[in-house]
């Protein structure tokens, strides 16, 4: 059986059986079967250049070419439902109908319809009458209700161009009260209202395409199709639309105008901009597309292997038929057990210990956008990993995986904990905007930068800290200075301080001159070190091209390498001329005034020493003296530099500080995005957001990183919470700006003056490691996420209305969570049992209205037990698990191997409708007697709605 797609069909084609225009250029003779067969290979061809897969023939009362057009069909792959468009016995013009029989039928029983059921039994009423010497169509016996009401089973009936001439609802045809009737009979399965791409206005026909006449309530749950009525082959496909199915068959068919909103897009519907080239398979989100749990499993004594659909797939099974070990080998290969509950937590790494400890996990998954199909492997030993071009990664593709006691857990509140459902919450939040566990070491993630700016903020202060000590002694060095030069000049007498002035600028400018030849030495040495010789560059080659632009390039990296070797010649020809002037300048300076003059102080200098030691004074305290007056005034002058760098080591901090509140309003700005995403989305849920409310987890972090005992500063810890983050909002930043300072600098006196700290609490802070102080600094307690779902028959406009998950019922908050879930995303979900705790109605209301919406843009794995979510939900794909002698496998049916049927597939499929029925419903016999019990509202409803 063929898995669930989109066929491109046109419902309404016709044949030369009445009226067909033959192509420019050709002339065929109909009465020769060759050239039969030959025009409806053109005919095929032209289907197949507009990419129709399926068509349903429209011959006005006639099944002449329905045989050939089977068989020319099967030639070229094209899928033809025998069918035929007849004329109804209904209004001025009579109404028209399509009525098309499985791909089974043949012309012969559409004849047998066209002079029985048809209505075409007399000779009044045949099926073509002379008009001015040319056949035309004639009308039935019938009228619309009366075809439809003898319709055998088998066979669907479709209103072609229903606002148009003869169409079942147009002015003319069906006025009053047929009008209704026809529109409302269970066996018309739908109609072509033409292009609804535009319905605005009032009138009849806007308001028809647009479902909102409320005298006609049959609009809201009938297909509408698109069809070509063609009658010529440039015609054919000009008009089409999509309908999803497995293998094309009549029940199939019978589906798709069933559950029309999630299986047919005519031409004109806005959802096909969403997909690639307006073609629905062409998806763009990633999905997994077969799962394999090989190895050796702890429950089975066989490997499984299961195909997935990129819609929604529902698994299905009795108790131990490895449903649940599906879900978890999923989560193990594309998810993780990090973010779920402490207690499930436990009992998932049970599972995986008990079942996969020896498994090996394979699944083939399609990346998004590109649809490129990769392989994922676990093992116990290696965990998930991909091969990719002859390298295996970590498996990198994200799946949320939810179970309904996930859900429920999530949502339960903690009076011990009364974040946790926040906590919970944003875990399931996190992994779709980035922010998750899993995302922690990934380059350029939030939690890498996030360590980054922490990081930086670290090195800044402590950069910052370790300045402001420098040039806290300025000061006391400068009154030094003033201290020794006044020792220094008592050396010297009134009439030499001039003599020692004149020795003691030489030096200083001497020193400033050396300093400055060693700069120029240190520059000449970093550029030829930068810019080698060419005996030490590296070689290039020219690289090999490939095509007739290998000239264009060649001459593009010859003439690069040349501006290159001229810039080098050029650098290298500088420094040489700069060291030829540079020994020149040397020679120049030997022999100028103020060289002379310095060596003359020089010895000036030591004259003078020599008269201290006649006069009796100690030239080597003189010496002294000098020197430390020369090596303050050095130490004054760097430390003056870097008093310079003060206002940047200042801002860097600001800076770091800045990026640090920027990633958190990035998370939190990233996080908001989603919930109103989904706000909007669910019109049922909505969240408010309080920025570093959660100082439950971080008090837990604090008492980690200072390494406190269960028992200690537990009431101080708790007080500095809420002095810190949960006191009034309009200053926090600037609680948080003199928290930082006091750990930068390891002093609390001021806090403990304002009596906001205990003395044993301030000294214990202290006392930890600079690098303990500076993490401490810039922890923050996380956001707190509050969820309100909206009560039954609540107003959205009403606050009163909505109420905290916190404080639903059970049911209530699975339901709340499980809309969360649904709404935000595009990765594979998947659902283990989410009916749990929920009643039927929550289950239809919501959980199959989610799933329908959710399947356009992700992928969806369902583990159920509830038929609603198969059946409602209009599965693309349900697979049927079973347990067969201690064996997992996907159930079948067939006596040999190459007549088994894997019961897997949308619902048309007998085998797959058969497992619903006797796993979920009880059986036939149970569920047709539910029906009978509900007899009096079933047949009301069908009576409105035209149900069958």
């Amino acid at each position: 059986m063929e898995p669930s797609r989109w066929w491109k069909c046109d419902l309404q084609v016709a044949t030369p059986s009445w009226d067909f225009k033959i192509p420019l250029g050709y002339n065929f003779d109909f009465s020769k079967a060759e050239e039969r067969a030959a025009f409806l290979d053109l005919y095929m061809e032209q289907l197949k250049a507009k990419k129709i897969e399926v068509i349903a023939l429209a011959d006005h009362n006639s099944s002449e070419w329905i045989d050939e057009a089977i068989a020319a069909g099967k030639r070229h792959s094209i899928v033809v439902f025998p069918g035929c468009e007849i004329t109804s016995h209904t209004g001025a013009d009579g109404a028209h109908l399509i009525v098309i029989g499985d791909t089974t039928r043949s012309g012969k029983d559409f004849d047998r319809l066209i002079h029985g059921v048809f209505g075409f039994d007399s000779h009044e009423h045949t099926p073509f009458r002379d008009q001015g010497g040319k056949p035309v169509p004639g009308t039935s016996s019938k009228s619309v209700i009366q075809i439809l009401d003898d319709l055998p089973d088998g066979y669907l009936a479709i209103a072609p161009h229903a606002l148009g001439d003869n169409g079942i609802v147009s002015g003319k045809t069906a006025l009053g009260d047929i009008r209704w009737k026809s529109l409302h009979h269970p066996r018309l399965s739908a109609v072509d209202p033409g292009d609804c791409s535009n319905t605005e206005g009032n009138g009849f026909n806007a308001s028809f395409r647009g479902r909102r006449l409320g005298n006609f309530p049959r609009l809201k749950t009938i297909a509408f199709v698109a069809t070509s009525d063609a009658y010529s082959i440039e015609n054919l496909g000009s008009r089409f639309c999509w309908i999803r199915m497995g293998t094309p068959s009549i029940e199939a068919l019978r589906q798709a105008f069933l559950d029309h909103e999630s299986r047919i897009l005519c031409d004109w519907s806005p959802r096909l901009a969403a997909f690639p080239e307006s073609d629905p398979n062409q998806v763009r989100h990633g999905w997994i597309k077969e799962l394999e749990l090989g190895g050796e499993l702890g429950n089975s004594k066989a490997s499984l292997s299961l195909p997935l659909h990129h819609g929604l797939n529902v698994i299905i099974g009795g108790r131990g038929s490895g449903k649940s070990t599906v879900v978890a080998a999923i989560r193990q290969l594309f998810s993780s057990n990090e973010s779920l509950p402490g207690r499930l937590r436990e009992e998932a790494a049970s599972f995986v210990d008990t079942v996969f400890s020896k498994a090996l996990l394979h699944a083939d998954y399609a990346l998004p956008q590109s649809q490129e199909v990769l392989k994922a492997t676990w093992s116990s030993e290696e965990g998930s990993v991909t091969a990719l071009r002859g390298e295996s990664f970590k498996t990198d593709f994200p799946v949320t995986v939810i179970s309904q006691k996930e859900l429920f857990e999530r949502a339960s509140g903690d009076k011990e904990d009364p974040f946790l459902p926040s906590r919970s919450l944003l875990a399931l939040l996190d992994e779709h905007v980035g922010l998750g566990v899993s995302e922690s070491e990934k380059v350029g993630s939030w939690h890498r930068r996030t360590e980054d700016a922490r990081a930086e903020w670290g090195q800044a202060t402590r950069a910052l800290l370790e300045l402001r000590k420098d040039v806290g002694q300025l000061k006391q060095l400068r009154e030094q200075v003033t201290t020794v030069q006044t020792q220094v000049n008592a050396f010297a007498a009134p009439e030499v301080k001039a003599r020692l002035a004149r020795i003691d600028a030489r030096r200083t400018e001497g020193s400033a001159l050396a300093e400055m030849e060693a700069r120029f030495r240190q520059i000449v040495k970093d550029v030829r070190a930068t810019i080698p010789h060419d005996t030490q560059r590296p070689v290039l080659v020219l690289p090999e091209t490939l095509g007739e632009f290998t000239q264009s390039y060649s001459e593009l990296w010859n003439s690069l390498r040349a501006i290159e070797d001229k810039l080098i010649q050029s650098v290298h020809e500088a420094v040489e001329l700069a060291a030829k002037e540079k020994e020149e300048w040397n020679v120049t300076s030997e022999d100028s005034a103020w060289r002379k003059d310095f060596f003359r102080a020089d010895e000036d200098l030591k004259a003078y020493t020599g008269e201290l030691q006649a006069k009796g004074l100690s030239p080597t305290e003189f010496d002294k003296l000098q020197e430390k007056l020369k090596s303050t005034r050095e130490t004054v002058k760097a430390l003056e530099t870097k008093e310079a760098l003060l206002p940047a080591a200042k801002q860097r901090v600001a800076e770091a500080t800045e990026r640090l509140k920027q990633l958190f309003e990035e998370r939190r700005a990233r996080r908001s995005a989603v919930l109103d995403e989904i706000h909007e989305r669910s019109g049922r849920l909505k969240f408010t957001i309080s920025p570093f409310a959660d100082t439950i987890r971080w008090q837990e972090n604090m008492r980690s990183l200072c390494g406190f005992r269960v028992d200690s500063f537990q009431a101080d810890v708790v007080e500095l919470a809420g002095m810190l983050w949960t006191s009034d909002h309009s200053d926090r930043d600037e609680r948080w700006s003199r928290w930082r300072g006091a750990l930068a600098v390891a002093n609390f006196s001021k806090w403990q003056e304002e009596r906001k700290l205990r003395s044993a609490f301030s000294q214990r802070l202290e006392s930890l490691d600079e690098s303990i102080r500076h993490r401490l600094a810039t922890e923050v307690p996380d956001d707190v996420v509050t969820m309100y779902f909206l009560r039954d028959d609540g107003r959205p406009e009403n606050g009163q209305d909505w109420q905290p998950i916190t404080e639903g019922s059970p049911g209530q908050r699975t339901a709340a969570m499980l809309a969360f879930v649904l709404h935000h995303g595009n990765e594979p979900l998947v659902l283990d049992q989410p009916e749990d705790d929920l009643d039927s109605e929550w289950i239809s209301k919501l959980v199959v209205r989610e799933l329908r919406d959710s399947r356009w843009r992700r992928q969806l794995i369902v583990v159920s037990h509830n038929a609603n979510i198969p059946v409602l939900g209009d599965a693309d794909e349900v697979v049927t698990l079973e347990n067969k002698r201690g064996a997992l496998a996907v159930r079948s049916s067939g006596e040999t191997s190459e007549t088994s049927v894997a019961h897997v597939g949308p619902v048309e499929y007998g085998v797959v409708r058969n497992d619903i029925q006797n796993i979920m419903e009880g059986g036939v016999t149970a569920f047709v007697q539910r029906e009978q019990k509900y007899h009096c509202e079933t047949s009301s409803l069908r009576g409105e709605h035209g149900g069958t």
